[in-house]
């Protein structure tokens, strides 16, 4: 016997002034699990999300994040009781040193291969297992400033374990969307559930023209940790193929990225990032008249708080024109 809720819509927090909605969802089925009631806890054997919709400006998601921690906090709900190990802090700064650490929010290529830990009895794996099964999903990210600028996902289906024993999963997209003109085939992302985490371990993709390397990890766990890591490997830049008819903008002979992001779900305000990003041989085309500049060298190097974005170190340089750029800019 299972739940099912239909039409539902999720909207933007009152406190932001806006009665737009922050995603909709078509229907939502879901199966109970009666041993996890029986234990006092609250749980699923299977949750089905179809038609799910998000569709909001990255300045809504801008100012979400930079809501104060105390205000996000109360507008949290946790779905059952934690266990002893899982006390829940509505606001992880204010943890103690130790549990902060042990709780800090980490990609999995982060964590070093051998670290001496006393020995410990390991926690019991769950007897029951769940999972989650997303289809017919679409997620667009667009910009209220920048005209046509927008990022969309479609057709987003997924089977994502939880809870029990290790298992795998996957995420799939059948399209990609930058600003409406540019559209990539769609990819297909592994997913392990292991040891209360949900994780992407080191899986090689292509976007956009582009090698990357995804790892993120979310862990079941006070304030709900979260870790991305994208990185680029040197590789050349040639984006002739993404704009089809047009010629692409500029080309890179060289270039590598590192990039991360890591925060609590459940506290939005606590998520920071940075990026740093080199390159050889930059040639940005003028469409207009055929001409350009080219860079020898340069490096751009940025830190992302809740409070805006710093430009640490921009700079490209070249034998007839130069850019240098540092600043705080926030929205």
């Amino acid at each position: 016997m299972g739940v099912t809720v239909s039409k539902l819509q999720v909207f933007v927090p009152a406190d932001l002034g806006q009665k737009n909605p922050l995603f909709s969802v078509g229907e939502i089925r879901i199966d109970v699990s009666w041993l996890s009631l029986l234990k006092g806890k609250r749980r699923w054997d299977r949750l089905e999300v179809n038609q799910l919709d998000v569709n909001v400006a990255i300045e809504t998601v801008r100012e979400i994040i930079a809501m104060p921690t105390e205000n996000s906090s109360k507008s949290v709900v946790l779905q059952g009781q934690p266990d002893q190990d899982e006390r829940y802090h509505s606001n992880p700064e204010g943890q103690s040193a130790d549990e902060k650490t042990e709780q800090s929010p980490l990609v999995p290529s982060d964590v070093p291969s051998k670290v001496d830990r006393p020995n410990v009895i390991p926690m019991p794996i769950e007897n029951f297992e769940g999972e989650i099964i997303v289809s017919n999903a679409k997620v667009r990210i667009f910009s209220e400033r920048v005209s046509g600028l927008s990022l969309t996902l479609d057709q987003i289906e997924g089977e994502i374990p939880l809870w029990g024993s290790t298992r795998k999963g996957e995420i799939s997209c059948g399209e990609i969307s930058l600003s409406e003109e540019i559209s990539e085939v769609g990819l297909t992302i592994p997913v392990m559930w292991e040891d209360r985490s949900l994780a992407v371990m080191e899986h090689s993709l292509k976007v956009f023209g582009l090698n990357l390397e995804l790892s993120a990890a979310v862990k079941l766990a006070a304030g709900v940790p979260v870790g991305l890591h994208v990185s680029l490997p040197d590789q050349p830049v040639d984006l002739s193929s993404v704009f089809r008819e047009q010629k692409s903008p500029f080309s890179v002979s060289n270039l590598t990225s590192k990039n991360r992001l890591q925060g609590y779900l459940l506290a939005p305000s606590t998520f920071k990032g940075s990026s740093i990003t080199n390159f050889e041989n930059v040639m940005i085309n003028d469409p207009r008249d055929e001409g350009g500049m080219r860079f020898n060298r340069g490096v751009a190097s940025f830190v992302a708080t809740a409070a805006g974005v710093v430009a640490k170190d921009v700079r490209a340089i070249g034998e007839e024109d130069a850019i240098l750029i540092n600043g705080f800019a926030t929205a």
